[in-house]
């Protein structure tokens, strides 16, 4: 077999040949029910996904004024909240943020948004492939959508993202890879303009990960590329909606001018192997 790094792409979002699909999620299956803490089970039509990833839900590293929820999550109270970001509707995921309802700010840590996320960290990981998300990205000041890779391992590094967003920053991305060891940071693109979208406004974001090479597509353009990297271990898959950040200069926090609610729209999340 080819090296990745020389097979022939082929397809709108870049893919070389050779590849097989070993999670997918076209939603078509408009069970949200699937989206939950534990995540467990499914089907390989209908996989699922836990709504949250390992840290936990009080926990804001980043500065986020969002709190990731689904319809159980209770906060500091007793009775689950039913605050739900999730919806599946013409085989189109949607995670939508919005103003925490005033009764419930309390009872999920003062935070005054909320929004989704959802991982495979209890359903699926790999080592090396192809990773790609078909997804139309909220325009807006605050919004922070991005579709990632962590180690099934507890640890940070390595971390690959596949792409970040800033709703401030319409129609640009940046591609970063994280890197374990001593003094090594990794690799960003910093903020690149992308390809104009398909005609519904979605755009293919992907990234493969081979043995020697990190390189990330749009459209089926190459973007970046991090050669000579030093991840080698189990990832999982994560795509969220972060509202706000501790740094103005990366993710300014909402304002009166933020269109709330407003969603980041998923029509496929997929990965394939070797």
């Amino acid at each position: 077999m080819p090296r990745a790094d020389a097979v022939r792409a082929t397809g709108s979002s870049g893919r070389p040949d050779g590849y097989r699909p070993v999670f997918v999620d076209e939603f078509d299956n408009a069970d949200v029910g699937r989206i939950n803490e534990d995540a467990i089970g499914g089907r390989p039509s209908a996989p699922a996904w836990r709504s949250r990833y390992r840290h936990p839900r009080k926990d804001f590293i980043n500065g986020e004024k969002q709190v990731y929820v689904d319809p159980q999550v209770a906060g500091t109270g007793r009775q689950p909240l039913g605050i739900q970001p999730f919806a599946i509707r013409q085989g189109v995921l949607s995670i939508t943020a919005d103003r925490t309802p005033p009764e419930a700010v309390g009872t999920l840590w003062g935070q005054r948004y909320t929004s989704g996320a959802l991982t495979t960290e209890l359903t699926h990981w790999q080592r090396y492939g192809w990773f790609e998300i078909r997804a139309k990205l909220p325009a807006g000041r605050g919004f922070w959508p991005a579709f990632w890779l962590l180690p099934k391992r507890e640890a940070w590094p390595p971390e690959i993202d596949v792409f970040e967003a800033s709703g401030d920053r319409p129609g640009e991305a940046i591609f970063t890879v994280h890197e374990p060891g001593p003094g090594r940071d990794g690799a960003s693109s910093g903020w690149m303009k992308l390809p104009p979208p398909a005609a519904d406004g979605f755009r293919t974001f992907a990234c493969e990960w081979t043995e020697r090479r990190i390189s990330f597509h749009v459209e089926g353009r190459r973007m970046f590329e991090h050669v000579g990297h030093r991840i080698h271990e189990p990832m999982y898959l994560l795509a969220n909606l972060g509202v706000g950040s501790k740094d103005s200069a990366w993710i300014p926090d909402p304002d009166a001018s933020t269109p709330f609610p407003a969603s980041y729209l998923i029509d496929r999340i997929a990965a394939y192997a070797r």
